[in-house]
């Protein structure tokens, strides 16, 4: 792999892992799969928190009605 790893141990209930087994499920895939997709998600979640607050601080001169309007009269 071509970036750094870390190892992470988690317990569950024997249940589960025996029904992970049962499916033949690859149980690191999943769990990796998973935690990059929660990642990705937590990541972007972060990105637009920061565009929200930073358009709250624009200031719009004019009316979206005014802007359409003003598109659509230069076509």
């Amino acid at each position: 792999m071509a970036e750094n790893t870390e190892v992470i141990t988690i317990r569950v209930p024997k249940r589960i892992k025996i029904t992970m087994k049962k499916a033949k499920l690859d149980i690191s895939k999943e769990v990796r799969e998973y935690l990059e997709s929660r990642s990705k998600s937590l990541e972007l979640h972060a990105m637009l928190k920061k565009i929200r607050k930073n358009a709250k601080k624009i200031k719009i001169n004019e009316s979206s009605a005014e802007i359409i309007r003003h598109y659509r009269d230069s076509r």
